[in-house]
């Protein structure tokens, strides 16, 4: 069995808590999270994703329930909780929001240099992580305002991973980006994931994305976990993510009405060169190609 380094044990949050607006976003949530895991997390909006993932590090504090690092609840010590930070880092959606200072190698350098590292150790964390996140060494040191606005997505992002989180947490970091730039920077997420072989989990409104890279998807709905298992056997219960206003892959659904039509294929594939797997053999077999 895999090692666990984040769980959540009935974990629950209030916005607007002992007030008549009080709104139950996280009710009841157990989960655990797997050391060197790429875990997608997707639901509708209003799912209480962000809710969920902001209490990993300890952004917002849970009403009840706990969050284990390690197996210690991080709130055991409330001093230690900026330690937890560095340990499980944030990158919010439109991260740029999170740029300010006067070069883009300060701002890649903020975290580590609060985690009070050396300098040389903090020069090779800034090289590295601009290197990872595709940005060009004569960037570093113009403003981080002068960079386009893909420029920026990733500039915060190493930010996140000069620190060297054991947990890298991405909350929609491909929006508003066009279908290149999110591609690029979605390779770009896995490419460190698999040097890194930490845990990332990245959430979602892109089923296909959460498809292409993760290797378990975690379904929030109404506040609620509905599903935590490997991506194939989430996207195989089509009729209830399409109940809770999900859809799966267009391919995966495509191959499930095939297989309800009753063509021999597998209704739970991913990806297109997976569908070709399946179907290109079955077409000559059918004489329709060579």
């Amino acid at each position: 069995m895999s090692e666990i380094i984040l769980e959540t044990r009935d974990l629950t949050y209030l916005y607007g808590k002992d007030t008549p607006f009080q709104k139950t976003a996280v009710d009841g949530v157990s989960v655990s999270i797997r050391r060197g895991e790429f875990l997608g997390v997707i639901g509708h909006t209003g799912s209480g994703k962000s809710t969920l993932i902001q209490q990993f590090n300890g952004l917002l504090r849970p009403a009840s329930g706990q969050v284990l690092l390690d197996g210690k609840d991080i709130w055991d010590e409330p001093r230690r909780i900026r330690a937890v930070r560095f340990r499980v880092g944030m990158v919010f959606q439109y991260p740029e929001h999170q740029l300010f200072e006067e070069t883009v190698r300060q701002d890649i350098s903020f975290g580590p240099r609060n985690m009070e590292l050396s300098e040389e150790e903090i020069a090779k964390r800034v090289a590295s992580a601009a290197e990872f996140t595709g940005l060009k060494p004569e960037l570093l040191d113009k403003s981080p305002f002068e960079l386009s606005g893909g420029e920026k997505r990733r500039a915060a992002i190493a930010g996140v991973i000069a620190m060297d989180p054991d947990v890298l947490v991405l909350d929609e970091p491909t929006a508003g980006l066009d279908p290149q730039g999110r591609d690029q920077l979605l390779d770009q997420i896995v490419a460190y994931h698999r040097r890194r072989n930490n845990t990332v989990i990245l959430v979602s409104h892109s089923m296909e994305d959460i498809a292409r890279v993760a290797d378990r998807a975690l379904v929030m709905n109404s506040g609620k976990a509905v599903m935590l298992d490997r991506i194939d056997r989430v996207f195989s219960r089509r009729a209830e993510l399409e109940s809770i206003g999900l859809r799966v892959p267009q391919i995966t659904k495509i191959m499930s009405l095939l297989r309800e039509k009753g063509y021999p294929v597998n209704a739970s594939v991913l990806t297109v060169d997976q569908a070709l797997d399946d179907l290109v053999p079955l077409l000559r077999k059918r004489g329709c190609i060579r």
